[in-house]
């Protein structure tokens, strides 16, 4: 059931799934969509009951239009967070569902309609020269899903967006190609063989293909969103730059 009415239909809806590790993280994402990104209606935070705990009055600003909501724990979260993300209509009655993970942050100005959507539909971005191999597991939990592989790696810079439509079909495909929920099949694969948005997008791609506009990416220059890695060993340097950056 969705959190919310029918209230601007039309309207596109930030998700960030996190958990506690990442709370420096997301204060930064958030602090880079107030100061850079129009045109959402608002931000879905989605974490698990353990991480909720720990969150702090303080962390998520109050001019960020925000919307903490809590699921379930899981015993591999990498995986968990992924499970999630399929499941992002659960968390919202937007028309449209922008992803962004919490150590993706915003550089520059822009407008979420004209970034993501294209004639009214909305845009995913094609990556023709990937530095990821067919044979590379998140590109291969494609081919495992669909016996068949995209031509394409659909792992641009994120964000990412899909029609709330997509998820529920993607979860009855599942249902009818596998005999399994798209939890329990997202759940038994390896941590490098699992790719939520490959298999979003391959959805769309194989099932939905005219609802989508379909853009090469790999010669786009100036994306305004960035993505770090936030277990890397440069982490806290990075942190303490993005946040003189975002005063």
């Amino acid at each position: 059931m969705a959190f919310w009415s029918n209230e601007m239909a039309c309207a596109i809806d930030i998700l960030i799934r996190t958990y506690f590790r990442d709370f420096c993280w997301l204060d930064l994402s958030l602090r880079s969509i107030l100061k850079f990104v129009e045109g959402y209606r608002r931000i879905i935070i989605v974490m698990p009951g353990s991480s909720f705990e720990r969150l702090r009055g303080d962390e998520i600003p109050a001019s960020a239009r925000a919307t903490v909501v809590r699921c379930h724990d899981y015993a591999d979260d990498y995986l968990g967070q992924q499970v999630s993300k399929l499941n992002a209509d659960e968390f919202t009655n937007a028309a449209l569902i922008a992803h962004i993970d919490s150590d993706c942050i915003f550089r520059a100005p822009c407008s979420l309609p004209v970034l993501l959507t294209t004639n009214g539909r909305p845009t995913i971005r094609m990556l023709w020269r990937s530095r990821r191999p067919p044979s590379d597991g998140w590109r291969r939990c494609i081919a495992d899903f669909y016996d068949e592989p995209l031509p394409f790696d659909v792992l641009a810079p994120q964000p990412y967006v899909y029609s709330r439509d997509l998820y529920s079909n993607l979860r009855r495909y599942c249902r009818l190609r596998h005999g399994v929920g798209l939890d329990e099949w997202s759940l038994s694969r390896r941590i490098d063989s699992m790719s939520e948005f490959g298999l979003l997008a391959a959805q769309a791609w194989f099932h939905h293909r005219d609802d989508y506009c379909w853009v090469a990416a790999d010669d786009e220059v100036g994306w305004p969103c960035r993505a770090y890695w936030s277990r890397s060993p440069s982490a806290a340097s990075q942190r303490a730059d993005l946040a003189h950056q975002l005063r």
